[in-house]
């Protein structure tokens, strides 16, 4: 499972290494969110030279080289080359000790994946299949932005065809955490109930969680740490500016220059529970099924009546109602879908296929178009003969043996194609 987080990117500084269509989404959503954005990449889309001409980002029209990725609170590969990509998470996560690295579509190289995401203005939606199905998240995602009015962050840049500016609209940029195996320290005096459920979803995001009282808290945890939940901000203050926590000085010992620690406190990710908007990110309202994660955030990150409600409304429609099963069923398959189908456009298609499918009686067919999976969403007692249904109710044979025909039909016809 991935840890939901919303960051404050505001006037930080991010990398996007990459031109093309991904990348220009990545930098959208930035900007949005207020980082302070630069693309590396020999080429680039229409909206990121028309974002540079006008000012927006800084785009150095060149291949990455090293040392690019220094001084960054972000970085994201999106280039089309393996190895490239490989060597830009090597420098900025383990060499320049950047918390916050994503190579798009390789999830062992991420620290964080990016979230479908929604607002209506005053509340903020973010999807996450875990990485098990991004077509799920795609269609509860566009569920959302119909039932609540609300418009995706991604969709942004462009009016009747042509680039158009995009503008800092303060909103915190959703993202979801790898953790696992990851040292996260949460900084208590006691634990709260807000601090155990931290410490809940940090254990079962697989995080090696360390709990530190205030007065034991120094600065080599804040080296070692991924991340830092704290109760308090003084505590964090203190150690990150190195002032004076309880009669000792809070720096770094001295040590051999080769071993001096080549992380500052710029990378620090910390969430402060008393005030929200001092940390680098927060933690919002979840709904958890199994692999699906719905977080719900009022836009600026304190609570309001209406985004408990929307929570609230989503904890009876979505948690334990099938979903969090049919998204593990799709994730058992994706390994052998993508050996068996060569480019991305292949798998989404067969992916689309075999989640929107109804099986409709042949008297039915004569009279009827084809239909659609609803997924309950419309309607949370739907009975039609579909693989979301079949895998909610536990006939899992009929959903193994429909699948299975499928996938022979789609790898048929893919190897046809030329």
């Amino acid at each position: 499972m991935f840890y939901p987080a919303y960051i404050n990117l505001q006037n930080r500084k991010c990398l996007v290494i990459g031109g093309g269509t991904v990348a220009e989404r990545k930098v959208v959503a930035m900007l949005i969110s207020g980082g302070d954005v630069t693309v590396i990449s020999p080429d680039a889309t229409e909206l990121v030279a028309f974002l540079t001409h006008i000012g927006t980002i800084r785009w150095h029209k060149r291949q990455v080289k090293a040392g690019d990725t220094t001084g960054y609170f972000l970085v994201c590969a999106a280039t089309d080359f393996t190895n490239i990509n490989t060597t830009i998470f090597t420098e900025a996560h383990k060499t320049n000790k950047i918390r916050l690295v994503n190579v798009v579509d390789v999830i062992p190289q991420c620290t964080f994946a990016a979230a479908s995401v929604v607002t209506d203005g005053e509340r903020m939606l973010s999807i996450s299949t875990s990485g098990k199905s991004p077509a799920m998240s795609r269609r509860i995602r566009e569920h959302f932005e119909k039932v609540l009015h609300a418009s995706s962050l991604y969709t942004l840049g462009y009016k009747n065809g042509e680039p158009v500016p995009i503008e800092n609209q303060g909103l915190p940029y959703p993202v979801y955490f790898l953790l696992q195996g990851r040292t996260c320290i949460v900084v208590s005096a006691q634990k709260t109930p807000a601090i155990e459920r931290r410490i809940s979803l940090l254990n079962r995001c697989g995080a090696s969680v360390i709990t530190i009282a205030p007065n034991e808290l120094k600065p080599y945890h804040l080296e070692d740490a991924f991340l830092v939940v704290a109760d308090n901000s003084s505590a964090i203050d203190a150690v990150a500016k190195g002032e004076m926590v309880n009669g000792e000085e809070a720096s770094v010992p001295s040590a051999p220059a080769d071993q001096q620690p080549t992380t500052n406190n710029q990378h620090l990710l910390w969430e402060c529970l008393d005030e929200p908007n001092a940390g680098t990110y927060f933690t919002p309202d979840i709904v958890i099924d199994n692999n699906l994660i719905i977080s719900v955030a009022p836009r600026n990150g304190i609570a309001t009546d209406k985004a408990r409600h929307l929570h609230q409304q989503l904890v009876r429609r979505f948690e334990n109602n099938g979903y969090g099963a049919f998204i593990e069923f799709l994730g058992m398959l994706r390994p052998e879908v993508l050996k068996a189908f060569s480019t991305a456009k292949k798998r989404a298609e067969f992916f689309d296929t075999l989640i929107d499918t109804v099986e409709i009686d042949t008297v039915e067919q004569e009279n009827r178009q084809s239909q659609t999976c609803c997924f309950g969403f419309t309607n949370p007692e739907c009975s039609a003969e579909c693989l979301f249904n079949w895998i909610r109710q536990g006939k899992w044979e009929r959903a193994n043996r429909f699948t299975s025909e499928l996938f022979a039909a789609h790898r048929s016809k893919s190897f046809r194609s030329p």
